[in-house]
């Protein structure tokens, strides 16, 4: 994805998109590679042009918990940059990805030029904490059953496809223990979760490869 397509970078116009382009390092990162640390000091941000993106944070014993995924078109670091921070997260490839990294000064001076890419960030970092709270607000009203359906709603949106049956075929981009982080519940309980949900026949589950024959029970599963 080209910068000046992104919710936030298409406020720049021509010049400033290829004087952007022209100042952002892109690199290639393979899954598992880090692209910054927890503590580490702010330098820039980084726009993901292509791949995917988790970004993570550990407790005081060192496990580390997914709190989100980065997308095609996202940019991270720009709150802490905002705050002059440090990050307070880390972020690593989930899988082979494009990362563009901008310059401090590059992104300041680009705000103070065009003070609407700066109101396109105020907007995402509203929308991101309007979703923490909704995430927030599911951890103690939903039942994990209800949050796992949920979840696999939203990820069938981003990275399933319809079969000729129609089914829906999903290849999860995570694990069960960072599904389980992102859920606020341990392992166990997705494990238990899957078993329920094959057992009524609407998934079946063969690793990462999931097969939702109904997505329709699916969706009453979060509903209810």
């Amino acid at each position: 994805m080209h910068m000046i397509d992104s919710e936030e970078w298409c406020a720049l116009n021509d010049v400033d998109v290829t004087a952007t382009e022209e100042a952002a390092i892109c690199s290639n990162y393979e899954t598992g590679d880090v692209i910054f640390y927890e503590g580490d000091d702010v330098k820039g941000v980084y726009f993901v042009k292509a791949g995917l993106v988790g970004v993570r944070k550990a407790d005081l014993e060192g496990n580390s918990t997914l709190l989100k995924l980065a997308e095609p078109g996202d940019t991270l670091g720009y709150r802490p940059l905002a705050a002059d921070q440090p990050h307070r997260a880390s972020a690593e490839a989930v899988n082979p990805s494009i990362i563009c990294f901008i310059d401090k000064a590059t992104v300041r001076q680009m705000i103070g030029e065009n003070p609407a890419l700066g109101l396109n960030f105020l907007k995402r970092a509203a929308k991101e904490l309007g979703d923490a709270e909704e995430k927030f607000h599911e951890s103690v009203t939903l039942s994990t059953r209800a949050r796992f359906a949920h979840l696999l709603i939203v990820m069938q949106d981003r990275f399933g496809h319809a079969t000729e049956d129609g089914s829906l075929q999903l290849t999860l981009p995570l694990s069960r223990s960072d599904m389980a982080a992102m859920l606020g519940v341990r392992p166990e309980s997705v494990s238990r979760v899957i078993h329920e949900l094959e057992g009524t026949g609407i998934t079946h589950f063969a690793e990462r490869e999931v097969t939702i024959r109904d997505p329709n029970s699916l969706m009453d599963v979060f509903i209810k």
